[in-house]
């Protein structure tokens, strides 16, 4: 397949993404009255899409996926723990595929050694405290308000540095991935949202590279839906195998053909497309927190 197909491809599963998210937002899609297989069929496709989309922009999954599963009449709950492991399975797997198609080095490359570590080692304590303070909250709606405008933020400041900065510099600040590495999975162990696109955006402003940050983001989150996993069963949780399943099997599929399409998009275009993208799932976000 050629570079401008596959672009093409990319650009049209992005469209079809943004509507999918909008609709599900307003509430367009109802729960439906259907058999069981096709219910399976259904989430494997849905999860294989909304994979492809992460791992190929850093972002999207949970974001699409949760809402739209909500609308099905899917209660969360079943939803939740599911897309943790599926999130944990394909988070560890893209990062191996993105190291063999060329995207990123995890071996040798001292300054992704180091971003990994500055990222991941925090996010143990951003889960740990999202836990407890989620046992201990009633509301969502101010979290989800917090963290719409975080992510609102970022994605105007990439936006106004594609536009108005020439030559972005790429000097990497620890100080800002040790803050991010906290925030992002404090995010994600309070409301189950807002990694994707608050790591690999945060990821751009510290200095990392465009394909560098989309790779590491999924080896983050990985590990922070491990420990998020692990603090879930010891609080009793189970997991619904009838979602979790068909959810694993589809992400899977996507991981390699991501790292594919990741290898053949430049760097600039994937820059613009991940501001864009966040400031988008920003946006939905908070138009859901005022609705």
């Amino acid at each position: 397949m050629s570079k401008k197909a596959v672009i093409s491809i990319w650009l049209i599963c992005l469209l079809v993404a943004a509507a999918t998210a909008v609709l599900s937002v307003n509430n367009v899609f109802a729960p439906l009255d259907i058999p069981e297989w096709l219910i399976i069929i259904l989430l494997v496709v849905l999860s294989a899409f909304c994979e492809y989309i992460d791992s190929s922009l850093g972002m999207g999954y949970g974001t699409t996926l949760t809402p739209v599963l909500l609308t099905f009449g899917v209660v969360r709950i079943d939803i939740v723990p599911a897309i943790l492991l599926s999130e944990l399975l394909t988070g560890f797997f893209s990062g191996v595929a993105h190291h063999r198609e060329g995207n990123i080095d995890l071996l040798k490359n001292k300054s992704v050694r180091t971003t990994l570590y500055f990222l991941a080692l925090p996010s143990l304590a951003g889960v740990i405290i999202a836990t407890l303070l989620g046992t201990k909250l009633q509301s969502q709606n101010y979290i989800n308000l917090y963290i719409a405008i975080m992510i609102v933020c970022i994605g105007m400041y990439l936006i106004y540095s594609n536009f108005f900065v020439k030559k972005p510099k790429h000097s990497l600040s620890r100080i800002r991935l040790l803050l991010l590495g906290t925030v992002a999975a404090f995010n994600k162990g309070l409301s189950g949202g807002g990694y994707g696109p608050l790591m690999t955006g945060g990821q751009l402003t510290a200095g990392v590279k465009e394909k560098e940050a989309v790779a590491i983001t999924s080896v983050c989150e990985g590990f922070t839906c491990l420990v998020g996993l692990i603090a879930f069963f010891m609080l009793g949780g189970k997991l619904n195998l009838f979602y979790a399943i068909p959810l694993c099997l589809g992400s899977m599929l996507s991981v390699i053909p991501a790292a594919k399409t990741i290898k053949i998009l430049p760097e600039g275009m994937l820059r613009k497309t991940i501001g864009w993208a966040t400031l988008l799932l920003g946006l939905l976000v908070l138009y859901k927190y005022l609705n």
